[in-house]
């Protein structure tokens, strides 16, 4: 502790004058029972003549302090007090001039050796190691000693002056992880005890392996002496500190990753960017509020071996099939699990259903599903991926090309269909007309819009198909959706007869069923006939079939019947129609 003591020499009536500086105290030294003090003379403005060199004691730091001796001598550098006893004793030293100036106490120097210094923590910068230390508590010390401590054994490797750091070229460090110590020293030869053991603090990573794809980085640390996340004087980091991540591939320069306020972080970092078989350096810089000194970890490398995940990849259409099996065509470049679950999902207007596609996804860009899946108009789809650690990818959604043709009054056929889904890339369509021989005519390509208009459709029954033709972005492959098939026909027209007999001259009369103009305008066709009290007598779905008045082959009897039509006539809605009808013999 440096005390600085102003005595004022009393009973002097002279004017004062400049004050008197003190001897500049050195250090102390033991010596066989004795203390030998050693100090330096200073020069002292005129100030009349030197009277003597005064040295104060005492046994309390903060005193009294009693005059030990007063020198006359000023060439005097060295003074021996006898301590038998060796307990500790402080001392300083002033000088008498005769004049009335006052006089300026030196240092406060004890006679134990000197404190031993504090390191603060040690840096690992990108081509040096830095080592900080707080200076010694005792004012005698002038010099520090650097002292290599990696073996276990303690190797001075500099001395220096009244400094509080020291700089490592890589060059000449063994190893960034090499272990250092500090001494300090006084003129006296003196040398405090060795300062704790301290080194570059690195880095520990936790998960990156298997399942876990997070990095989570903690500190190794060095010491018990500074706890990591703590400024150098021990106290806790505040929220004005900062921690900042660097990353980068070995051999390469590390890049400011990330950075968080230091205040309450625990753990120190999350890494969630891993791959499998990836190596990855880290270093941690901690930078203290109010102090321009940063401390900085050693760079740790780590490699990462993950449970490869399912990832999420472009569903480009979907095609129903005529045996109802859905064709997909899909991305098929984005790298998956080794060992996952796929599940379709056919989301609906009211709900979702789930389905096996029963077949491997990759390798592919196609699939085929292993057996029919219900998908009507309004229904979504998509692939939905679950690897072995419980990670889940899914597809976009996509639906089947769904057309829909209107017959105008001038004979036009009006198309509009949607699309397979909303991906970028390069997408248009098809205009397919279906003859009356099965051949297909394909009216109109290159079309990007949703809707097309036959002007000149022909007589006859006219149906249609679209086919979506999808190139992904970048690539060289097309891929191609139908929609299903639609046809324009005449409208539905229906006679129902009021009477029959099985039993009448023309064929047409002896049985039961509606006329129409065209069965093929039908989507669905469904005739029931009860009796009179609602008794079930005939029944069937095809329009080319009628009641003969039997049941089982035996006639039934003659009266009135009551009817029951289901119909859905091609891109309508599905009707209904109630009636009766005599049976007579």
């Amino acid at each position: 502790m440096r005390f600085f003591l102003l005595f004022l020499l009393s009973g002097m009536a002279c004017t004062l004058y400049a004050q008197v500086p003190s001897p500049d105290f050195l250090c102390t030294r033991s010596e066989a029972g004795q203390e030998i003090l050693t100090w330096s003379n200073v020069n002292v403005p005129a100030c009349g003549g030197y009277v003597s060199t005064d040295i104060y004691r005492s046994i309390d730091q903060n005193g009294p302090y009693n005059l030990l001796v007063s020198l006359a001598d000023s060439t005097l550098t060295e003074y021996s007090d006898s301590n038998p006893g060796g307990e500790q004793l402080f001392y300083y030293l002033t000088y008498t001039y005769d004049c009335g100036s006052s006089v300026q106490g030196s240092d406060t120097l004890d006679n134990f050796i000197p404190a031993t210094p504090v390191i603060r923590f040690i840096s690992a910068e990108e081509d040096e190691v830095i080592l900080y230390w707080e200076r010694s508590t005792s004012p005698e010390v002038n010099r520090y000693v650097i002292v290599d401590a990696s073996t276990g054994t303690s190797v001075p490797l500099d001395t220096l002056g009244d400094v509080t750091s020291y700089r490592f070229p890589l060059a000449d460090s063994l190893r960034r992880s090499a272990a250092y110590r500090v001494v300090a020293l006084d003129a006296c030869g003196n040398d405090s005890p060795l300062s704790e053991t301290r080194s570059v603090f690195s880095l520990q990573a936790e998960g990156g392996t298997g399942c876990i794809q997070d990095v989570q980085l903690f500190p190794v640390l060095d010491g018990p002496a500074t706890p990591f996340m703590s400024n150098p004087d021990g106290s806790i980091l505040t929220a004005n500190d900062t921690v900042r991540l660097y990353t980068g591939a070995p051999g390469e320069p590390l890049t400011l990753y990330s950075t968080i306020m230091a205040a309450g972080a625990d753990p120190l970092f999350t890494y969630p960017e891993t791959n499998d078989g990836e190596e990855i350096c880290f270093a941690v810089e901690l930078s203290f509020a109010g102090d321009s000194i940063r401390q900085r970890s050693d760079t740790a490398c780590f490699q990462f071996f993950l449970e490869q995940a399912v990832r999420n990849f472009d569903l480009y259409g979907v095609e129903i099939q005529d045996n109802g099996e859905l064709r997909f065509g899909y991305q098929d470049d984005v790298v998956q699990a080794d060992a996952y679950s796929v599940a379709l999902e056919v989301a609906g207007p009211a709900d979702t259903a789930f389905f096996s596609p029963g077949a491997a996804l990759f390798p592919g860009g196609e699939l085929l599903t292993d057996g029919g899946v219900s998908a009507t108009r309004g229904d979504s789809l998509r692939f939905v991926l679950t690897d072995s650690c419980g990670r889940i990818a899914t597809t976009n959604y996509a639906s089947p090309v769904w057309l829909d043709v209107q017959s105008g009054a001038d004979g036009e056929a009006t198309l509009n269909w949607t699309a397979p889904q909303d991906l970028p890339g390069d997408l248009y369509y098809t205009i397919i007309r279906i003859n009356d021989d099965s051949t297909n005519t394909e009216l109109l390509d290159g079309i990007p819009n949703l809707s097309y208009t036959d002007t000149d459709p022909g007589p006859g029954q006219l149906c249609y198909r679209v086919r979506a033709n999808y190139t992904p972005p970048g690539a060289d492959t097309t891929y191609a959706f139908l929609s299903d098939i639609q046809c324009v026909v005449e409208e539905v027209e229906i006679y129902f007869p009021n009477v029959f007999s099985p039993g009448a001259v023309q064929d047409v009369n002896r049985e039961f069923r509606p006329f129409f103009n065209s069965i093929l305008g039908l989507e669905a066709y469904h005739l029931r006939v009860f009796d009179r009290w609602g008794a079930l007598v005939f029944e069937s779905e095809d329009p080319n079939l009628g009641w003969d008045g039997t049941i089982d082959g035996r006639g039934v009897p003659m009266g009135t019947y009551v009817y029951n039509l289901q119909y859905t006539p091609l891109g309508r809605y599905a009707q209904q129609l109630t009636g009766a009808v005599h049976l007579i013999r």
